[in-house]
C-alpha cells in the first residue's frame, strides 16, 4: 500500500471542509448563506446536503433558527478522542517520572 495520500471524492472534500468550517461556530452556527459563501458553493448544495447530512448527528440545525452547527455525534467523537489522549498523557506522565529517578 503506497503512502502517497490520494485526492477525495469531490462531495466527500466538500464534507470535510464543511466540517471544518462548522467548527468554532458550536454555539450560533452559521447561516446557510455563510456557509455557501465559505465553502464556495452554490446555496441549493448547502440547503440539499445539511439536511440530509442532520440524521448522521454530524451537523445540527440550530434549535429556532436556520443557522447550522456540528452536531452532537461529532462532537461526541472528538470528546472521546481528548479523552483517551488525556488518559494516555497520564500514563506518560506517570512512566517518564518512574524513570526521571536516578540511578545510585
Amino acid at each position: 500500500m503506497s503512502n502517497e495520500s490520494k485526492p477525495l471524492a469531490g462531495p466527500i472534500q466538500k464534507t470535510c471542509d464543511l466540517f471544518r468550517l462548522l467548527a468554532g461556530h458550536e454555539l450560533l452556527g452559521l447561516a446557510p448563506g455563510e456557509i455557501a459563501k465559505g465553502l464556495d458553493v452554490a446555496p441549493s448544495w448547502v440547503s440539499v446536503n445539511l439536511p440530509a447530512l442532520a440524521p448522521t448527528g454530524y451537523v445540527e440545525q440550530v434549535p429556532g433558527t436556520n443557522r447550522w452547527r456540528l452536531g452532537v455525534q461529532f462532537v461526541r467523537i472528538a470528546t472521546t478522542v481528548t479523552t483517551n489522549l488525556n488518559k494516555h498523557r497520564q500514563q506518560l506522565d506517570d512512566l517518564s517520572a518512574r524513570y526521571a529517578v536516578p540511578l545510585n
